[in-house]
Formats: C-alpha cells, sequence, structure tokens
C-alpha cells in the first residue's frame, strides 16, 4: 500500500500481518481527496477505526495540521505508529489504541475541536455502523469548528446497501460510491452549531486507554 499524492507520494506504508484489516482501497482513497481538494490543507483530523491509517496518513501527505488515529488492534497501531515516525511525522500524528466509544468520551472531556472526521467501521460488524451513528450523535460538538475556511465534515465509509442514519443535527451533502464502499458525506446543521472555539491538539497527551481494551478482550474470552 503507497501514499497517492502530497509530500510523501509513492511511500509505502507497512501494514500489519495476517487478517482482520480492511484498508480503504486506492479507489475510495483517491475519490475521497479529489472530493475534498484543497480543503485538507491545514486540517485537523480524526480517523476513527483508522485500520492501516492509509487515510490519515494520506491526509497528513497532502498538507493536513494534525491527525488522531484511534484503533483498537494492538498490532495496526503499531504499524501505523512505525509508518508515522518512518515519515518523520510524529508531530502531526497520535496514535490512539482504544475503542471509539471510549476515544470520543476523551476527546468530548478535553473539548478537542475538528475540520473533519473519517470514520470506516468494520463491513463484518453491520451493527457497528449503527453504534457509531449514535456515538456521533452525542460527539456532534467535536465537528464545530468555527472559524475554519471550510465547514466542519463528517465523512463514513461503508457498505453500500448501508445507510447510516443521524439525527438532524447533521445534514447530508452528498455520497460516492467505490466498489463495494459507499462515502458518505455530512456537515453539521447549522441550527446546532454552538458558539465555541478551537482546541489545539497536545501531542504529549496521548491517553494509555489499553488497559480497558484488555480488560474487554478478558471479558469476551470469559
Amino acid at each position: 500500500m503507497r501514499i497517492l499524492s502530497g509530500q510523501a507520494k509513492g511511500r509505502v506504508l507497512k501494514t500489519r500481518e495476517g487478517k482482520g484489516t480492511r484498508p480503504t482501497d486506492s479507489r475510495a482513497r483517491e475519490m475521497l481527496f479529489n472530493i475534498l481538494g484543497e480543503r485538507v490543507q491545514g486540517a485537523r483530523w480524526l480517523d476513527l477505526y483508522a485500520g492501516t491509517g492509509a487515510v490519515g496518513l494520506e491526509a497528513l501527505s497532502r498538507g493536513a495540521k494534525h491527525c488522531i488515529f484511534v484503533e483498537q488492534n494492538a498490532a495496526a497501531a503499531r504499524a501505523i505508529r512505525e509508518n508515522i515516525r518512518t515519515l518523520d511525522w510524529q508531530e502531526q500524528g497520535q496514535v490512539w489504541q482504544s475503542t471509539v466509544k471510549s476515544a470520543l468520551k476523551h476527546l468530548m472531556d478535553n473539548g478537542e475541536r475538528f475540520d473533519l472526521i473519517f470514520a470506516d467501521p468494520p463491513f463484518v460488524r453491520p451493527q457497528e455502523l449503527g453504534d457509531l451513528t449514535v456515538r456521533l450523535d452525542n460527539c456532534a460538538e467535536l465537528l464545530h469548528n468555527l472559524g475554519g475556511r471550510w465547514p466542519a465534515l463528517l465523512v463514513i465509509q461503508h457498505h453500500w446497501k448501508a445507510r447510516p442514519r443521524l439525527s438532524q443535527q447533521f445534514t447530508a451533502t452528498q455520497e460516492r460510491r467505490a466498489g463495494e464502499s459507499l462515502l458518505s458525506f455530512f456537515t453539521i446543521n447549522a441550527a446546532f452549531e454552538a458558539v465555541d472555539s478551537v482546541v489545539e491538539p497536545h501531542p504529549e497527551a496521548e491517553p494509555d486507554l489499553k488497559p480497558e481494551i484488555e480488560s474487554a478482550e478478558s471479558r469476551n474470552a470469559d
């Protein structure tokens, strides 16, 4: 897997060994960034279910200011960290080995704000899309980037037969299909915009959420 464009164009990305991580294929990635265009420049990104990290790394290559990668799988999270080190992007990228549920709560508690949230829940667990939309409805403030050049944007990649059902806080703007994937784009409904300020990231404050994951895995094993 390679970065398609930007500062690191052509660089090969390390991915986790074995099965279980579905990367965002190059067609969907290229379509996504063709649609986003200049709005990538200087943006703060949140990459949920980051998997290989290809989307967030592509964003950094194309000029995004910062990206937080949220990935529960330990091997996949290690691979993203290694790619960040290899590309010398430690100041621009953070990797949180965490469930999406815990990461969103932590981000809300810290008052974080993003220009773009990209989410790619696993196709093999259809219920995850429904759970994600409920959590995003409760975390809509994360997309309040008042003062930004572009409206904050939520992009969900999902199977084309599924449909994310968000509340009226979000307005659907477009859909684009790439193979089995559908990219759905949403902005925050202006009626729900909050008067708030952008909070800068704190790269040194990468939370250690691994114990919670290990506890959950232990319960599942029982």
